[in-house]
C-alpha cells in the first residue's frame, strides 16, 4: 500500500505515467471547470468510490488515466491504496494485519479484457464488490456514456444494483474537435444514489452534478436539490457542506491561473485547506 501523495514520487506497478498533469493543470487545459472539481473533491475527500469512463472508439489520449491519476490527491486523510495486480489479483490485502476498509482505496488500472493488467469476469466483479466490505475503488473503464458504464457493470458484470449504488462517483471523459484540434473535456459528471427508489427497488439512479455544454463550451452544474442530498450522504449539514465546496472552489480558482500548479503545489493546497478547517 501507499500513501496518495507518493503516487507521484514512485512509479507503481501498472501505472506509467512519467509526468502526470495535476488536476490543477487539466483546469487550466479547459478539460473541466473549477465548480465540477471541487464538488468531486468533497465527495472523494469524503469516501465516494471512483470510476473514470473514456470512448470506446480506440482513441489515444482520451485522457482516463491522466484523470484518474490527478483525482487520487483528493482521497481522504489518512488514506491506503492498495494496487490491484489485473486478471492475477488475489485480493490478499483483505486478509492482512492491520487492514483497514474504510481507509482503503482499491486502484484498478482498468476494467477490460484488452490485457492481463487489466480486469475482467470474476476478478472484476470480485473488486468491485470490495465496497460491500466497506472499500472504496478508483478505477476507469471504457464506455461512452454513463448509461454504457451502467450496463457494462449491471450486463457485462452481472453486478446486483445495490452493488452498483455503492460505486459513487462515474465521470465520462472525451474528446471533442476535429483532427489536431480535439480538446479533452469532462462530459458528464454524476453521482449514484446510494438509496434504492422504495418504488423502483432495482432502479439506479445516477445524479447528474457536471454537463460540458458543446453550444457554448461551457460546465452545467448541479441543482441545490442535489447539493442537500450529498451534504446528507456526507453527513454534513447543508450550510456547512456549501461552506466546504466554497472553500475548495477558491482554493481551485488560485491554483489554476496560468499554466495551473504542479502536483506538489496542489497536495501542499490541499493539506492546507484541510488544516484550516481542523482548527
Amino acid at each position: 500500500m501507499f500513501h496518495p501523495r507518493d503516487l507521484y514520487e514512485s512509479e507503481p506497478r501498472d501505472f506509467t505515467l512519467r509526468l502526470p498533469l495535476s488536476i490543477a493543470q487539466i483546469i487550466a487545459l479547459h478539460s473541466v471547470d473549477v465548480e465540477t472539481i471541487a464538488l468531486t473533491w468533497l465527495l472523494l475527500e469524503h469516501g465516494a468510490s471512483l470510476t473514470v469512463a473514456g470512448p470506446t472508439a480506440p482513441i489515444p489520449g482520451a485522457g482516463k488515466s491522466t484523470t484518474l491519476h490527478a483525482l487520487l490527491q483528493f482521497l481522504p486523510k489518512g488514506s491506503s491504496v492498495a494496487y490491484m495486480s489485473g486478471k492475477y489479483e488475489t485480493f490478499a490485502f483483505t486478509s492482512l494485519p492491520g487492514s483497514h476498509p474504510a481507509t482503503t482505496y482499491a486502484l484498478c488500472n482498468e476494467i477490460s479484457d484488452h490485457q492481463t493488467t487489466y480486469m475482467w469476469g470474476a476478478a472484476a466483479r470480485r473488486y468491485l464488490m470490495l465496497p460491500v466490505q466497506g472499500y472504496h475503488i478508483a478505477t476507469s473503464v471504457h464506455a461512452d456514456t454513463i448509461g454504457d458504464v451502467l450496463h457494462l457493470y449491471q450486463h457485462d458484470l452481472r453486478l446486483r444494483p445495490e452493488d452498483v449504488r455503492r460505486l459513487g462517483l462515474i465521470i465520462n471523459t472525451g474528446l471533442v474537435g476535429q483532427a489536431k484540434a480535439q480538446q479533452r473535456r469532462w462530459l458528464t459528471t454524476h453521482f449514484l444514489r446510494p438509496q434504492p427508489d422504495p418504488n423502483h427497488p432495482k432502479a439506479i439512479t445516477p445524479l447528474l452534478l457536471s454537463r460540458w455544454n458543446q453550444s457554448d463550451n461551457t460546465f452545467e452544474h448541479v441543482a441545490s436539490s442535489v447539493l442537500d442530498e450529498l451534504a446528507a450522504w456526507a453527513n454534513l449539514a447543508p450550510q456547512d457542506f456549501a461552506n466546504a465546496l466554497q472553500q475548495r472552489t477558491a482554493c481551485l480558482h488560485e491554483l489554476s491561473k496560468g499554466p495551473g500548479a504542479d502536483m506538489n503545489q496542489v497536495y501542499d493546497a490541499i493539506r492546507e485547506v484541510r488544516r484550516q478547517e481542523e482548527k
